[in-house]
């Protein structure tokens, strides 16, 4: 009898005590056990780190897939930093000429140095007669004069200036090829297997199958070490600046307008030569959410800039961030220019021995698509003794006799008895070797009465 009363009792207490432990478990529930809750600086409770993760929401990095109508670009992509993601891609694995795109890696090695110690950002830099003969596109420098690395440094990236990239080469290498050899041991180091250099500088090398080349995916990787640098960036997203040679002021222009064009790009570089053509490796960054786009090949320097911007531009939109703004600067800079537009005026270049229409574009400041429009080319070849027709803002630029304006720049038209020689005389700050580089002339002899050289005056 007295264990019936026993477990008579157990039952009648069953309730009470499942109630008792049901507390407990919402308690613990609650308020987690000694093991998971800590007391932060202020008293007051906090989850530790085995707490439930899930409790805390993550942001949402997802990223569209986008489509293009990539048949203007011979290879490319498009990554989203935030989600480690590829956007969009054509042939991102293969590759491809990338003519001043390689200064990116020069732009690299050179703040590597710095953060070595090696040199600083004011070690001066003196100018070597080779690096005043490199040829392309030059930003001027004299030789025997100095400047700083953070100068030199602008001058590649900014105005993408061949002498102030292989002077830096020469300076941090000993000789350019053991830079070169430098920047392909980084290119490996950072698993570049489809890059190879051969100059500093992307010039177009003796044989075509030798020039620089590299993938988009290559370059990909080469941008996201670069963003590791904020100086490089700071630099990359100048859409104009000026460094000093001595007493001289140079003055420099960002070939990637997209940095003028939207507040929200900042970087990187822009690269042309003939097997290459138009180039462009640029990153935006807009509500801290970064995107890099690599475009390789297009025909135009204005598809590039269209291309490449109006696929930063929906990305972002398609993100929900809304599409790329343009900067109020080049806005109001656009307004004014079109409020007084000036007639078009032409001259016309006869074609000599040795002429490309990249040479002659590179002399009169235009494009190779522009020649071929105002010209009805339809390929790359002319023939000596043809005339070109060339349209520009102003006539004053065209004188049949040297006039300067105030500019440093102007265009002369030979006349019968002038040599490289005497129209160097006649101007401070030129030379013959400087005629032939500027305008890509092989041999004196072959400037003749009517052609129309450019000529760079020295008013600093």
């Amino acid at each position: 009898m007295p264990e019936k009363k026993i477990i008579r009792e157990f039952i009648n207490l069953t309730p009470a005590f499942l109630c008792l432990v049901l507390i407990c478990f919402q308690v613990q529930a609650c308020y987690g056990t000694s093991s998971q809750v800590e007391k932060n600086q202020t008293g007051h409770a906090a989850l530790s780190v085995e707490a439930d993760k899930s409790l805390v929401p993550e942001p949402d990095f997802s990223s569209p897939k986008l489509k293009f109508q990539d048949n203007v670009v011979r290879a490319g992509l498009l990554y989203d930093l935030s989600s480690d993601t590829i956007l969009w891609e054509k042939n991102m694995h293969k590759a491809y000429p990338i003519a001043s795109l390689t200064k990116m890696m020069v732009g690299l090695l050179v703040i590597e140095e710095i953060f070595a110690g090696k040199i600083t950002w004011k070690s001066m830099i003196r100018v070597t007669p080779q690096a005043t003969r490199t040829g392309g596109f030059m930003v001027s420098l004299k030789s025997g004069s100095s400047l700083s690395v953070e100068d030199l440094l602008k001058a590649v990236l900014v105005s993408s200036g061949n002498d102030a990239a292989y002077l830096l080469a020469q300076y941090l290498g000993g000789t350019e090829q053991k830079f070169v050899t430098r920047m392909n041991r980084r290119a490996q180091q950072l698993g570049m297997t489809s890059t190879r250099f051969t100059n500093p500088t992307g010039m177009p090398a003796s044989i075509s199958r030798n020039d620089n080349h590299s993938s988009p995916w290559d370059l990909l990787i080469l941008c996201r070490e670069m963003l590791k640098h904020k100086e490089l960036l700071w630099i990359a997203g100048m859409s104009e600046s000026t460094i000093s040679q001595g007493e001289k002021i140079i003055k420099l222009r960002n070939h990637n307008r997209l940095v003028a064009l939207y507040d929200e790009v900042d970087g990187f570089k822009t690269g042309y030569t003939r097997n290459a053509k138009f180039c462009l490796a640029a990153t935006a960054n807009k509500k801290d959410r970064r995107i890099i786009a690599i475009g390789l090949g297009f025909e135009s320097q204005n598809l590039r800039n269209q291309f490449v911007g109006n696929m930063l531009s929906q990305s972002y939109d398609a993100l929900g961030l809304g599409s790329l703004q343009r900067s109020t600067s080049y806005s109001k800079a656009f307004a004014a220019k079109t409020k007084r537009p000036n007639p078009p005026a032409s001259i016309i270049h006869r074609v000599r021995t040795g002429d490309t229409l990249y040479g002659i574009a590179k002399t009169h400041g235009c494009s190779i698509a522009q020649l071929k429009s105002w010209n009805r080319l339809r390929g790359n070849v002319i023939k000596p003794g043809r005339q070109l027709k060339i349209y520009h803002k102003s006539q004053k630029l065209y004188t049949t006799t040297a006039q300067s304006s105030g500019s440093n720049v102007i265009y002369y038209k030979v006349r019968p008895g002038d040599t490289l020689w005497r129209i160097s005389q006649k101007y401070k700050g030129t030379s013959v070797q400087k005629l032939m580089q500027i305008n890509g002339i092989k041999r004196a002899s072959d400037l003749k009465a009517g052609d129309t050289i450019k000529i760079v005056i020295d008013v600093g």
